[in-house]
């Protein structure tokens, strides 16, 4: 030990060899203390107080693959379907209880009146070929009438496609201001009728045929000056005034 002395006072300062001495008691003791086993606790200690480990986490699921994930969504969206269906039905069948007798007989004999009804519903129900097809009317004036229609004789009708296709389109082309050029535009199974309200350059209609026959045949009723096209995949026909057109599908 030794005394160093400053203003007056004494500060007692330790020998450079006890200091080494006192190092190497130290790490002596920090060895022994590592050497000697360590005692783990009783299995009653664990069991009554001594923390436990977590579970193992559950190993990860697979990724649900992208046409598992559209079947799901095809599978949800077929039972919404279903489910409006249903509804409609439902509604339409408390409608229908809820006409009176003349207005019964009213929609009975409509239906009897209209010849082709029963040939119709069997093309719906049997056929599953759709066939593209276009039509574009050209220089219809304002005003004017367009009629055309599918022979009786043609187990065909009108269709907007099944679920693969695209639905029914409609498009124009017109040099005048007005955003609205149809008056009227009717369609059904069979028939399709237009009226316009503005001079109208091209008016171009894109739908289906549901048939299984080879070709498409009916008649055109036309304005004064207008014509129309009709075109499949493999075969075009242009028609103007009273005409009747055949036209292979393919």
């Amino acid at each position: 030990m030794g005394a160093n002395k400053k203003n007056g006072v004494s500060k007692i300062m330790p020998d450079k060899g006890e200091v080494h001495r006192a190092g190497a008691v130290e790490d002596a003791a920090a060895a022994e203390s590592a050497s000697e086993p360590v005692l783990s606790a009783p299995a009653s200690d664990v069991a009554l107080g001594a923390p436990t480990l977590p579970d193992p986490l559950p190993a990860q699921l697979p990724p649900v693959m992208p046409s598992v994930l559209a079947h799901e969504l095809e599978k949800n969206h077929t039972a919404l379907r279903l489910q409006q269906a249903a509804a409609l039905m439902a509604q339409v069948k408390k409608e229908a209880g809820e006409l009176t007798a003349d207005e019964r007989r009213h929609l009975d004999s409509h239906v009897l009146a209209n010849a082709l009804h029963g040939i119709n519903e069997q093309c719906f129900n049997e056929v599953d070929s759709f066939k593209q097809f276009n039509i574009t009317f050209y220089n219809l004036r304002a005003n004017s009438k367009a009629f055309l229609s599918i022979r009786p004789d043609q187990n065909a009708i009108w269709s907007e496609g099944d679920k693969t296709s695209g639905m029914i389109g409609l498009s124009f082309a017109t040099s005048t201001a007005p955003a609205l050029y149809l008056r009227n535009f009717l369609i059904n199974a069979r028939e399709m009728f237009l009226e316009t309200y503005q001079d109208c350059s091209e008016i171009n209609i894109g739908l289906y045929v549901r048939t299984n026959q080879q070709q498409l045949q009916g008649r055109v009723d036309l304005p004064p000056g207008a014509s129309v096209t009709m075109q499949s995949r493999c075969d075009r026909s242009n028609l103007i005034g009273l005409s009747s057109f055949a036209v292979d599908l393919g």
